[in-house]
């Protein structure tokens, strides 16, 4: 009979010290606002497909910045715009696969990091669909929030993480609203964002 309990005690903290750990390692590696995956998942993630890859396929990145969110904020409040945040994450994460995870880098900014063997292929047109799908107005908070993203991708064969998400930065910046636009009134500018 002891060594029942002694065995039941030792599986019991057994699983428990695993499911401490599994914890432990999601707390690392998510965004606690929009559970996405974090940067640091994101570079554990492109550091391990690298090694796995046995050929010279490329990976790819797809980098996202949500229209006027600064108008958000400062119109309707952090808390409207930390709610955005998470809806646009929740869209994200249904529209990705498998090889493709979805990323919070900071602020407004995400990414989905293409592990694919096609990575090098489609990174464009997923950069296209998920633009259409996270697009139009959305009822947030009590406001309908008109959502948008600019979205620029790039893939590489043999680059470093952070050549990929400089380039999928420039590619992005040239599909963003005019910066023309900033000429207009503000009252014009609050329009684009709420209605």
């Amino acid at each position: 009979m002891l060594a029942e309990l002694a065995l039941g005690a030792t599986t019991l903290s057994t699983t428990t010290t695993g499911l401490w750990a599994h914890r432990l390692w999601r707390r690392l590696h998510t965004d606690p606002l929009t559970g996405l995956a974090n940067r640091a998942r994101m570079h554990r993630t492109f550091h391990r497909a690298r090694r796995l890859r046995r050929s010279k396929a490329p990976l790819g990145v797809l980098l996202l910045d949500v229209d006027r969110f600064k108008q958000v904020n400062d119109t309707h409040g952090h808390r409207t715009g930390d709610q955005v945040l998470h809806r646009i994450a929740t869209e994200l994460h249904a529209a990705t696969g498998p090889g493709e995870l979805p990323v919070r880098l900071h602020g407004d900014e995400l990414a989905v990091l293409l592990t694919r063997p096609d990575a090098g292929e489609i990174a464009e047109t997923r950069a296209r669909e998920i633009r259409r799908t996270i697009r139009g107005p959305r009822a947030i908070g009590g406001h309908t929030i008109h959502l948008s993203l600019s979205v620029g991708a790039a893939t590489t064969e043999d680059g470093s993480l952070s050549d990929l998400l400089a380039l999928a930065d420039q590619r992005m910046y040239a599909t963003k609203p005019s910066r023309s636009r900033r000429g207009r009134s503000e009252s014009t500018d609050r329009k684009a964002v709420t209605s």
